[in-house]
């Protein structure tokens, strides 16, 4: 995918350049600069995917029925991906008319750890402003929730279960834990716009007639604006302070989180959004910024390189990572025009002043 993108790159004369992040996978970054003094918009959209489910119609090779685009990706997002590169070929063919230079970034690891863009963040680019390709039904989003992934680990003592008295059962432990926990869950305010606190994954235990000495809670912390590392951390360790009191034969200890993404959460006032609003009443489409619950790589890009992000694409949340993934053809059309008209709404001479 990346040397696909990056010869597609140089045939444009778009100077194509690779970020390396991971051996064997390179973020590819590619710029249409026609004023070194004119703002940067950023176009974004990450190559990775879920894993393809065999039999479906959303297997690796792409499949158009019923005015749709059924595949691995399409939807999650080589369908935003290929909106913006058509757009960027439009903007090229006419960049006499364009205010601002594009840069294009197709990035990796968005669906693990956004590493990708996190290590083009880190680098400090002069980035006025982005657009981050995903599903959003063609909806300008300027808001969405973050994430804090962490794990729990509780020790016991190992035994044959023929003498289980002589051990300590580190499962048992982690079920006081785990109903611990719920008071973290509780206390946030739930539903579609608001956090949670989720434990998604246990591990433990090394055989059926073996006192279990050692189990691992893993959660997922999905967090708004206001929250921060520090609050989420202080609230689980309430919870486990709790159980430490009662159980002494176990030993609770919470590691630092193996994943920390902020929120997004970018002002209505800003130049993306209101070039954005422009863009969608240009083509007739909903211009009302809106709050998500899932995350993306705008808010890496936002927390860490300071930069305004909104959150645009052709397609649903809700068909990403499904059996039969797929994009409507007609919402890629649309979407290559609303980076198109963006882009020409955010590079406006009176927008820059």
């Amino acid at each position: 995918m990346a040397a696909y993108i990056e010869r597609w790159a140089d045939e444009m004369g778009l100077n194509p350049r690779r970020q390396a992040v991971f051996p064997g996978r390179d973020n590819v970054i590619a710029c249409l600069e026609i004023d070194h003094d004119a703002p940067t918009l950023l176009f974004e959209a990450h190559m990775d995917t879920v894993g393809v489910v065999p039999g479906t119609l959303g297997g690796i090779t792409p499949i158009v029925r019923d005015g749709k685009l059924f595949g691995r990706g399409s939807c999650d997002t080589k369908g935003a991906m290929a909106a913006m590169m058509t757009a960027i070929e439009r903007l090229r063919a006419r960049r006499d008319r364009l205010g601002c230079n594009i840069e294009f970034l197709a990035a990796v690891d968005e669906e693990s750890h956004g590493t990708g863009a996190t290590m083009y963040a880190k680098a400090n680019p002069e980035i006025d402003a982005a657009i981050v390709g995903e599903p959003t039904e063609l909806r300008i989003v300027n808001g969405h929730k973050g994430v804090i992934r962490g794990r729990i680990t509780v020790l016991g003592r190992a035994a044959h279960t023929s003498v289980a008295h002589e051990g300590v059962n580190a499962i048992d432990g982690a079920a006081d834990v785990i109903v611990a926990l719920r008071t973290v869950s509780r206390n946030l305010s739930g539903g579609p716009t608001g956090g949670s606190f989720t434990v998604s994954l246990i591990e433990g235990g090394n055989g059926i007639n073996i006192v279990p000495e050692s189990c691992s809670i893993h959660y997922d912390q999905r967090t708004v604006p206001g929250d921060s590392e520090e609050s989420v951390a202080s609230a689980i360790e309430q919870a486990l302070d709790r159980i430490r009191v009662a159980r002494h034969d176990v030993l609770i200890e919470r590691s630092s989180p193996d994943l920390v993404v902020a929120p997004l959460k970018t002002s209505g006032d800003s130049a993306i959004v209101i070039a954005a609003k422009s863009a969608a009443a240009s083509l007739d489409q909903n211009q009302e910024p809106a709050l998500v619950p899932y995350g993306s790589d705008a808010s890496t890009l936002s927390a860490i390189g300071g930069i305004p992000c909104i959150v645009y694409g052709p397609g649903s949340i809700a068909h990403a990572h499904s059996a039969d993934e797929f994009v409507p053809l007609n919402e890629l059309n649309a979407a290559a025009q609303f980076y198109e008209r963006t882009a020409h709404a955010f590079g406006r001479k009176e927008r820059r002043a």
